[in-house]
């Protein structure tokens, strides 16, 4: 799989909640863009797991262009894509490592969101570049967790370290 299908893959949710949530947003022709709008838009846009920041960024564009007046759906979404070009074009930062000793990396989120796969990715990532790696199973409350992170760090030649279930 290359790296444009990998990213489209990614987005798939954010793409189908995108379209689905924001006609939500236009139950009738046209909405005026107010602070009931704009906040209805910003939690659509965190459900969607874009991240906090990047969904403050597009609420606020979509203010700047549009607050107080009457708009169609096709205006707001052509801005939210605009900006998230905008946004998936900027480079990434890179991961800050300890000069010395253990770097740790907490990795939080709501259920379902890929926490888990994305700590194998990274795990992958550090094992890659020579790295010891350690994963620490914290979700001790899930059914399985742990042991997921076990079949993980076993693919990935990793460490694992898990506590007491519940």
């Amino acid at each position: 799989m290359g790296l444009l299908e990998k990213l489209r893959q990614g987005l798939k949710k954010t793409s189908q909640l995108l379209n689905t949530d924001i006609r939500d947003l236009f139950k009738t022709r046209g909405r005026l863009v107010d602070d009931e709008f704009l906040r209805e838009l910003f939690e659509m846009l965190v459900k969607t797991d874009m991240g906090v920041e990047a969904a403050q960024e597009i609420t606020d564009e979509v203010a700047a262009a549009f607050r107080s007046r009457v708009v169609e759906m096709s205006d707001v979404l052509e801005q939210i894509k605009q900006k998230l070009k905008q946004l998936l074009a900027q480079p990434a930062a890179p991961i800050a490592m300890a000069d010395s000793g253990p770097t740790v990396i907490m990795v939080s989120g709501v259920n379902g969101c890929g926490k888990t796969t994305s700590i194998a990715k990274l795990a992958h990532m550090f094992h890659s570049q020579g790295k010891r790696v350690v994963l620490g199973a914290a979700d001790t409350f899930r059914a399985a967790a742990a042991e997921q992170l076990t079949v993980w760090a076993q693919r990935l030649g990793a460490e694992v370290v898990t506590g007491a279930s519940g």
